[in-house]
């Protein structure tokens, strides 16, 4: 698999991951919301590297500016999984991005450089979706 659709994969799983059912405001709880996109995140440890996949994905955001980051961050993952030889996600948009850096997830939602799949299972165990 080439290193595109795993940044991808692994963006999108950090923007939607720090989602936290238990707090009920929103940007509070998190989710796919575009926050990554902000210096503050990105510095967070566990989105080491992330910059890259961002950097791939700005010029598409250029063009489209109607469209979310929220959006083109799972929309990019589900387009990485389908050139990786997975199943068409069907995907649903409508999602708000985040409008300041103040409205990102404290560091620490995410656990640190861990597989999606321990990321995914943790997630699950601490319920937070």
């Amino acid at each position: 698999m080439r290193p595109f659709p795993l940044k991808q994969l692994r963006l999108a799983w950090h923007d939607a991951g720090t989602y936290n059912k238990n707090i009920e405001e929103w940007p509070l709880r998190g989710g796919a919301n575009g926050s990554l996109r902000f210096e503050i995140e990105k510095k967070h440890a566990a989105n080491a590297g992330l910059v890259n996949a961002l950097k791939l994905l700005q010029p598409i955001k250029d063009k489209y500016s109607g469209v979310t980051y929220a959006d083109l961050f799972q929309l990019a993952s589900a387009t990485a999984v389908e050139e990786a030889g997975g199943p068409k996600i069907p995907i649903k948009y409508g999602r708000v991005d985040v409008s300041e850096p103040e409205q990102c997830p404290e560091e620490g939602r995410l656990l640190g450089k861990l597989t999606v799949k321990e990321e995914i299972s943790n997630s699950k165990k601490k319920q937070v979706w």
